[in-house]
């Protein structure tokens, strides 16, 4: 392989791209490469991949870099700087990556309410978590049925992360809406090392553990890295911003009146019960018109314990002169355990009832509102375990490559809540007169323990098992040269099987477990072309580099039909250092398998802000499941920008970009918030209220439909259609940016400075096909507006020190009553890393160096989350808002890395 040349700004990740998709070892970063590279992700232009042995993400065409789109990387260095733990914690540093929908810590966006496992997922743009594709060295990879969690490969058995922000369905297929991560594993490691870290904050701790090990030498290379994570879980009841009362913050006051004691109410009054409890000798302590308030989610945790252990490795082998045999694989599993909070319920209570009390002077039915303390905090546990390997050889015949591979991976994951209330027996107990079998709702704890027991014995599994099969057949080669260079080309065909078993099971613990089976084949036919109409040979005034790309993907699904994907690209440089790009293509998603199947469909017990009543909270019965007749997303998808090389070891990249995305899938199940936006679903069955909600409940209940969670009201007001729907459509545009600059000094050291921005200047929206756009850029739980990351790195004398600013502009929240709009505040975090380096960093025995050691200080500042006027949710968010704000605060971690 042909060595990289020294270009600006190639950062360590050019001087370190090496064996994308099985090539040769890299060569060792210069010392200014590794000061900038530590500073953060950085771009590869066209002319950092002109002619150079490689394949760079969002191209098929080794020795060039996608025509008309820019690539960001964070490679070696900058994900050692970087004060992560996961793969997917890294990622979510790149402001153009966003914590929408599937997230370990919020759930109610796009995407999020199938998300059991508390996984994460890539969302870039923040357009939705299943529109961006994650592959790994240049190939697919089985997912749990939804997405895949970049975390499967551990951090320190990655070379670098490509993330290409734009359209590329022409490319890679299905899922390439908003873009493509590429997570490239190690192939240059030789020798060993090992990473152990810790991290504290207020009631939070994780730490990480890792060891690698590999070989390289004319031969070809070995790597495997091992890595354990541990994060504990995060209790809103330890951080104050996490409250339903939030009247001292400026807010509104979204106390739930399901508490322990709770709330009688007799013919439309209330009366509160009162501290420790009523009896009969003591009912004229319930007064007319008064009501119980406490946190509704008291116990619930923001977050949930994990635990990942994490494998993954490499493999090259120079069979001949003009043959290798290459692979890569991992295992990972991810084990987590959150508690829900405490479950409430309104029941109406016989008068046969042991404990019945009456207010004085009442008659009629009585109901409670009570929380359920006696039980057991509701706890949700469970994994995900995944594993995969691929191997392939690759033939090389004068300028030409063929290449072939075959790749195998299961993906098996499960969540499990043991403690789920048994309405049957609930009501059993209410009515029963005999106080060993009743149920006590008025506050004095008098409930047998067999009693709660029985009442608390449903169960809920849904584990999921999936198996990717795939089959890669490629060719890649010059056809011949122009003037301005080789004209190269591209083409390929590849097969997948997917098949997956969705399970479910619900109720009695001795309830056996159903599965469903799925399956999906999918063949696609792919070419590139790559013309270099003027180059180095050729060049002329105003015409230094003109290249121009064409792409275009077949593919044929077994069960959701065909399409057929182009992408064009242009990249003009007029001047030396200076490249003008811009591209256009077509993209599609496939929708999953538990889009259009579903793990069951069940009625779930809500609560929903109802602005229509000054925000009060409202009991919703709604309805999960799939739909059979989804169809493909589709999207448009352009852009144009400008590479800048303004001096040596500098460059400025800017892009304005957009994407004009139809037949949204999206489910409601998890939007606690959708009443907010209610005249919009007008129309279409999704939000039902007063007697039409009544009567579809019924319906449901007839057809055997059951209630999953909560306690269905006697007399449901409120119905949400939370099912798949290809209903969404949105326009979005907006511009990024993208700036290095490395100053080596005689004697001060070298000094790096990144930046990355986005900027959205659009996102319109509607959750019909024939519905208004509407501007919902800026506001929660959408895009926002502007995020930015930048640092400034100084290395002297073997001392790292890095600071970084990220910040997020502030936004509106719109889910306030009548049309009323709550200015959220910015929110700006300050990072300071410190790292010292002992001894030969190339040692090659344990104690001749390759030591280093640092301190990290993560939101130096200790910045509290922005205030946010909205209701907690048993899906995150409440007073502060999840998707934007990290609620752990001042965290202090310690690392230490040793390599030999």
């Amino acid at each position: 392989m042909s060595k990289l040349r020294q270009r600006p700004l190639l950062l360590a990740t050019a001087a370190t791209l090496a064996w994308s998709n099985g090539a040769a070892a890299q060569t060792a970063p210069e010392t200014a490469q590794d000061a900038a590279a530590a500073a953060g992700p950085v771009t590869i232009g066209a002319q950092d991949a002109l002619e150079q042995d490689i394949i760079v993400t969002g191209s098929r065409i080794r020795g060039a870099a996608p025509v008309g789109s820019t690539v960001i990387a964070v490679d070696r260095r900058a994900i050692e700087a970087s004060g992560a733990v996961t793969t997917d914690r890294l990622l979510k540093e790149i402001p153009q990556v966003f914590d929408l929908g599937t997230s370990e810590n919020s759930r109610g966006q796009s995407g999020g309410n199938s998300n059991i496992t508390f996984g994460n997922a890539i969302n870039i743009r923040g357009i939705g978590p299943y529109a961006t594709l994650t592959i790994l060295d240049g190939h697919r990879v089985v997912n749990n049925s939804r997405s895949v969690d970049p975390s499967i490969i551990p951090s320190l058995g990655l070379e670098r992360v490509e993330v290409v922000a734009d359209g590329a369905s022409a490319v890679y297929g299905s899922d390439a809406i908003a873009g493509v991560v590429n997570l490239i594993p190690r192939r240059s490691l030789d020798g060993f090392e090992t990473i152990a870290r810790m991290g504290v904050a207020k009631n939070f701790h994780e730490s990480q553990f890792g060891i690698a090990g590999g070989k390289t030498g004319n031969w070809g290379q070995v790597m495997v890295a091992y890595e354990h994570v541990f994060r504990s879980n995060l209790s809103g009841g330890d951080r104050d911003f996490f409250t339903s009362d939030q009247r001292r913050f400026g807010g509104r006051d979204f106390r739930s009146n399901q508490c322990d004691p709770g709330t009688l109410a007799v013919g439309g009054v209330n009366y509160a019960i009162p501290a420790g409890g009523v009896t009969p000798a003591n009912a004229a302590a319930l007064i007319p018109g008064t009501t119980n308030l406490c946190e509704g989610f008291r116990g619930q945790d923001l977050f949930p314990e994990t635990r990942y252990d994490s494998v993954n490795g490499t493999f090259t082998v120079h069979l001949t002169d003009w043959l290798d045999a290459f692979g890569d694989g991992y295992f990972s599993k991810r084990r987590f355990r959150r508690l829900n909070g405490y479950t409430g319920a309104t029941v109406t209570i016989p008068s046969t009832n042991a404990f019945f009390v009456r207010p004085a002077g009442t008659t009629g039915p009585e109901t409670v509102q009570i929380r359920l303390d006696d039980l057991p905090n509701n706890e949700s546990s469970g994994f995900t375990r995944s594993w995969q390997g691929a191997g392939g050889l690759r033939a090389r015949f004068g300028g030409w490559e063929v290449q072939g591979q075959l790749i195998y991976g299961r993906s098996n994951d499960s969540s499990f809540t043991p403690n789920g209330i048994n309405t049957p027996a609930l009501n059993a107990a209410l009515a029963s007169s005999n106080p060993a079998t009743a149920f006590d709702p008025y506050g004095q704890s008098r409930t047998s323990e067999a009693v709660l027991a029985a009442i608390n014995d449903q169960v809920f599994d849904a584990p999921t098992l999936n198996r990717f099969t795939g089959a890669e057949a490629t060719v890649n080669g010059t056809l011949f040269d122009l003037p301005g260079g080789g004209v190269k080309l591209a083409a390929g065909y590849e097969r997948q099987e997917l098949e997956v078993s969705l399970g479910i099971r619900r109720g009695a613990p001795t309830t056996p477990l159903t599965f469903r089976d799925f399956s999906r084949k999918v063949e696609s036919g792919y070419a590139e072309l790559f013309v270099p109409l003027f180059g180095a040979d050729n060049a002329m005034p105003l015409l230094q580099r003109l290249e121009v790309s064409a792409a275009v993907r077949h593919d044929k699904y077994s069960d959701v039909g065909s399409t057929t994907n182009p992408k064009i690209g242009a990249n003009w440089s007029p001047a030396r250092g200076l490249v003008f790009r811009g591209s256009y293509g077509t993209s599609f998603r496939a929708p999953l398998f538990s889009q259009i199947y579903g793990n069951s469909s069940n009625i779930f017990v809500q609560p929903y802000a109802d602005p229509a009543l000054g925000g009060t909270i409202v009991q919703g019965a709604a309805l999960s499941g799939g739909n059979t007749a989804l169809r493909p997303e589709e999207a448009k998808t352009w852009s144009a920008g400008v590479d800048w090389d303004p001096l040596p070891n500098a460059r400025i990249s800017l892009t304005y970009w957009n994407v004009n995305y139809t037949g949204q899938v999206d489910s409601y199940l998890g939007d606690l918030a959708i009443l907010s936006r209610e005249g919009q679903f007008e129309g279409t069955g999704v939000i039902l209220r007063g007697a039409e909600a009544a009567a579809r409940v019924q319906q449901l209940l007839a057809q055997g439909i059951t209630v999953a969670r909560g306690v269905l009201p006697a007399d449901p007001i409120l119905f949400i259609d939370g099912r798949t729907q290809n209903l969404g459509r949105s326009n979005t545009s907006g511009i990024d940016l993208m700036a290095n600059y490395t100053l080596e000094t005689a004697n001060a050291g070298i000094f790096s400075l990144n930046a990355n921005a986005t900027y959205l200047t659009r996102y319109r929206a509607a959750i019909t096909p024939t519905g208004t756009l509407v501007d919902r850029r800026n506001t929660v739980f959408n895009p926002l507006k502007f995020k930015g990351r930048g640092s400034l790195n100084w290395q002297y004398e073997g001392v790292n020190t890095r600071l970084t600013v990220t910040h997020v502009g502030g936004y509106d929240n719109n889910t306030l009553p009548n049309g009323g709009i709550q200015k959220v505040d910015s929110y700006t975090v300050v990072d300071l890393g410190l790292t010292f380096n002992v001894g030969d960093p190339q040692a090659t025995r344990f104690f001749d160096g390759g030591f280093s050691i640092s301190f990290d200080a993560l939101n130096l500042l200790d910045r509290k989350p922005p205030f946010l006027d909205f209701a907690p949710t048993v899906n995150g968010s409440g007073g502060y808002d999840a998707t934007v704000a990290n609620p752990i605060g001042r965290e202090i971690a310690v690392t230490v890395r040793k390599r030999f």
